[in-house]
């Protein structure tokens, strides 16, 4: 195995190592929307919660990148053992970098509250990723083997459905098992008050982890057959040098024809790589294109933005005295004492819609409201919207009144939001534009710096020599 070999193994891994991270990055800020949108109004995540739906990512991106990786690979089986390695080892990196993030997010970005240990769910989260990237390779090194794969399937979903029973199912009995081996006395659907009876209810849910493993050791061993048998086949093309020694030789990508019968040369002394170990380099991107994706970031970063720091500043919010204020129908003051400096909200009631919403002293100081970003709700049965803060200068007795459709406005504390996240709620809102503009402007930048480089590439081929 030459130098460049392990480094060609792990470009045909990560092929495109900005395509990854920017899913991933996608994946890492949308999880709790997407949990946030799956459960009832009033739900507050958990770190437990989040650090299960970021494992669960994390082994499927490491599956798919593997089958990926396993597809692209001839059957050969000498190279199975390598590329099973490989795709080992990287699916694990990944998911452990990306475990890490979701851990640094989750704590100091949008802190969510601990309710209870979590240090078991990344250390199964990496085992998952692993048996992820393992069954990968062997899925796509039997892609084209569809009855392989079929009886694979059918074993696996008749192991479970003999294991955890009807109920339970291939996916639903993997997701209890990892919460059952992270948390063994809270898990959802054990309501009994006994310990013990919990921990019995969490068992029924262990094979299903090891039929996982089962399964991601019996495809890896079909895999392997199945490419020792096709390099045992004889190739179905003859061999154009054997049939016709006179024949030129094939000339390939950076390699030229030095005599016929002669073996090819490579140009400038590098040799092909082998093919599936290397990314597919298809023809240069077009800067239109370049240039509409950036568009569409800029477009899609100003939308959601928004709604990324509104929720996380939901789930990152102290315990809220909710519905705890003065309340006043729209156009009517509320009178507030105040007795330091300090921030006063505006929470509107239901869907009405506010405007207007100003605050004076008896001095005749006036403080407009400081809106926030995107829309932060509270509350289950009754819906308080945050509209924004007050930024008060003074203790005393202060008036508040806003204007808007017909209902009710409530006047209480700001709720205390931890993390970056609360700085980010209440920030002015060019800075949300420019949060949510900056991948965007960064795709943009590249193809400016890139389409320059290859201008100038292109003069210095094109410049005489003297």
């Amino acid at each position: 195995m030459t130098r460049r070999r392990p480094l060609l193994l792990a470009r045909g891994l990560l092929p495109y190592p900005g395509r990854v991270f920017m899913a991933a990055g996608v994946a890492l800020l949308f999880t709790l929307p997407a949990l946030d949108a799956t459960r009832y109004a009033g739900w507050r995540a958990d770190l437990r919660t989040v650090t299960l739906a970021s494992a669960v990512v994390a082994a499927a991106g490491a599956f798919v990148l593997a089958a990926r990786y396993g597809a692209h690979s001839p059957a050969d089986a000498a190279r199975l053992p390598g590329r099973l390695a490989v795709a080992v080892a990287g699916a694990t990196l990944l998911a452990a970098a990306y475990l890490g993030a979701a851990q640094l997010l989750y704590r100091r970005v949008v802190p969510l509250a601990v309710d209870g240990p979590v240090h078991g769910l990344p250390t199964r989260g990496l085992l998952l990723a692993a048996l992820a990237g393992a069954f990968g390779v062997a899925v796509g090194a039997l892609w084209r083997r569809p009855a392989v794969l079929a009886a694979l399937a059918v074993s696996l979903v008749a192991a479970e459905l003999t294991l955890a029973g009807p109920a339970g199912g291939p996916v639903s009995a993997v997701r209890f098992w990892l919460l059952g081996v992270g948390q063994r006395h809270d898990v959802p659907g054990c309501v009994s008050a006994v310990p013990a009876e919990c921990v019995t209810w969490t068992h029924r849910y262990w094979p299903a982890g090891l039929t996982v493993a089962a399964t991601v050791a019996v495809a890896v061993l079909a895999a392997a057959v199945v490419a020792a048998r096709g390099r045992a086949e004889p190739s179905a093309e003859p061999d154009l040098a054997a049939r016709d020694p006179a024949a030129p030789a094939p000339v390939g990508p950076g390699r030229v024809d030095a005599s016929p019968g002669s073996d090819p040369a490579p140009v400038g002394g590098r040799a092909e790589p082998d093919a599936g170990s290397t990314p597919d380099r298809g023809p240069r991107r077009p800067q239109a294109l370049r240039w509409a994706l950036a568009a569409g970031l800029v477009v899609v970063g100003l939308a959601a933005t928004p709604a990324l720091i509104a929720t996380g500043a939901r789930h990152a919010t102290d315990d809220l005295p909710v519905g705890v204020g003065r309340a006043a129908p729209t156009g009517s003051p509320v009178e507030v004492s105040v007795t330091a400096p300090g921030r006063l909200a505006v929470f509107a009631v239901g869907l009405v819609a506010l405007r207007d919403c100003r605050a004076v002293s008896l001095d005749g100081t006036r403080v407009d409201l400081a809106p926030v970003l995107g829309t932060v709700n509270y509350g289950d049965s009754v819906n308080y919207r945050w509209v924004g803060s007050f930024r008060l200068p003074g203790s005393g007795r202060w008036t508040v009144r806003c204007a808007g459709e017909p209902g009710e406005y409530l006047v209480a504390e700001a709720p205390r939001v931890g993390g970056l996240v609360g700085r980010l709620v209440e920030a002015p809102r060019p800075v949300g534009w420019l949060l949510g503009a900056l991948p965007g402007l960064l795709v943009a930048a590249q193809t400016a710096l890139a389409g320059r480089r290859h201008g100038w590439a292109a003069r210095a081929v094109s410049r005489p020599a003297r």
